[in-house]
């Protein structure tokens, strides 16, 4: 008996293809990718043909990398202190170190002076900045934690972990990447250990999207519904409904449903941005088919910046089909890793990886901890997104995706940096290291969901 076609409404991006076959996993996906890539190619421009959803890509938007703690932590934190109306934060780490307290300081001052504070961590990632958290609560600001560990609590869980990093302020910038609030990220010249990341900075219209995410990851987390939000302090009056939910409509210009996108694009901006997550009531793999359908896609080069580094079988496939059909495909994590296991159960797929022609380089200098690819200096990406098993298939994440030529070349530019302090594997000598390695190797890639 044959299977019934799937309704309109429940197929996705399988949209995009002629024969309008139902979704079949990833592996489909890359192959599907390749053998349109010349059919589209005429359609779309460079950086518009390697989008998964080129619909979805929202024009007239800031799109600016920063690089390292000492621009991104900066940018932060002048950006909170020119805070008007609002400020939202979300974090999967917040420590209870000399960076977040400075953090930790600088919100309590706003929600002091009357600033709608909202701030959420992960309940596994926050467990040491108690103290601080309580005076901010002190202050006025609303926390939520995303699954705390202890069982009594509402809501608890120890698998499934809020990974994302997201700062909104008065609901017009926002700050996505890989920066938590925690020392080991922190430059050196402020006492931290000097961890080469990368943050994104974005004004537009894409902000919106951001901040309908972290609204609704906020409502999840503090358990509250509705527009009518008991818990929620005022100390400021504010043109619109004070028990709105949303930041948006708390900043006292005209209501969003009065202003098309096109209006709130920032002047001489020229970057088309997506905001992809992963979380409550979201595709599993809505990032993971993003990026795959854009390195299935690449003509060139793809670099990937990845702190954590264990694809999966469809990863490895993506990625070996590009290098084998002549695309420069270029990974570089770090070789001094925070966490040691992750570093042995990396090395365990690099073999495949290697015999098809992938690059991978190992940085040297510090733990590399960026999550970020660029693909054929057109479209790319940054998040909080890792090539692991805990981002593959349980933490809730956060990316955006931007054909915005100049953030192409500027992350580029840092990748050729970066691998002129690296170390590449050689593919020759790879297989001839020692018998422990390659025991340790296998052992830690066994407990991979766990890392």
């Amino acid at each position: 008996m044959s299977s019934a076609k799937k309704p309109e409404h429940r197929r996705r991006w399988t949209d995009l293809f002629e024969d309008g076959s139902a979704e079949g996993g990833v592996a489909s996906l890359a192959f599907r990718a390749e053998a349109i890539a010349k059919r589209q190619s005429v359609e779309f421009d460079a950086g518009m043909r390697l989008c998964l959803q080129p619909d979805a890509l929202m024009p007239g938007n800031r799109f600016e990398p920063l690089i390292d703690g000492a621009a991104a932590y900066q940018a932060m934190l002048d950006a909170i202190e020119s805070a008007e109306h609002t400020i939202d934060l979300e974090t999967y780490i917040w420590e209870g170190d000399a960076l977040g307290h400075r953090f930790a300081a600088l919100l309590e001052r706003k929600a002091r002076a009357g600033v709608r504070v909202r701030a959420m961590a992960d309940g596994a990632g926050a467990w040491a900045a108690g103290s601080i958290l309580a005076q901010l609560h002190t202050a006025g600001a609303h926390l939520a934690f995303f699954h705390p560990m202890t069982p009594w609590r509402r809501r608890w869980g120890w698998s499934v972990r809020d990974h994302r990093k997201l700062l909104i302020v008065d609901a017009r910038v926002a700050f996505t990447g890989g920066f938590n609030l925690a020392n080991e990220q922190a430059p050196t010249d402020w006492g931290g250990l000097g961890w080469h990341d990368i943050h994104a900075r974005i004004e537009g219209p894409s902000v919106r999207a951001l901040q309908r995410l972290f609204d609704d990851a906020f409502r999840y987390a503090s358990g509250e519904r509705g527009r009518g939000w008991s818990l929620l302090r005022e100390p400021r009056r504010h043109a619109h409904d004070p028990t709105e939910l949303s930041s948006i409509a708390l900043v006292p210009e005209t209501p969003p449903h009065a202003v098309p996108p096109a209006a709130l694009a920032h002047p001489a901006a020229h970057a088309q941005l997506q905001a992809l997550a992963v979380g409550r009531r979201r595709d599993r793999r809505f990032i993971q088919r993003h990026y795959q359908y854009a390195v299935a896609m690449s003509r060139v080069r793809v670099s990937i910046f990845c702190s954590y580094f264990i694809p999966n079988a469809s990863w490895r496939r993506t990625l070996t089909k590009a290098a084998r059909r002549g695309v420069d495909v270029r990974v570089l994590v770090p070789r001094i890793n925070d966490i040691p296991a992750v570093h042995y159960a990396s090395r365990f797929s690099y073999q495949s990886l290697l015999d098809a022609g992938v690059r991978i380089y190992e940085y040297l200098p510090t733990m590399m901890h960026a999550k970020a690819l660029v693909v054929d200096d057109a479209w790319c990406a940054i998040g909080s997104y890792n090539l692991d098993q805990r981002s593959l298939m349980y933490n809730w994440e956060i990316s955006v995706a931007a054909v915005d030529a100049r953030a192409c070349a500027q992350l580029e530019a840092q990748f050729e940096a970066d691998i002129g302090k690296s170390r590449e594997i050689d593919p020759a000598r790879w297989s001839e290291r020692g018998w422990r390695e390659k025991f340790k190797e296998r052992f830690f890639y066994l407990f991979r969901l766990l890392l």
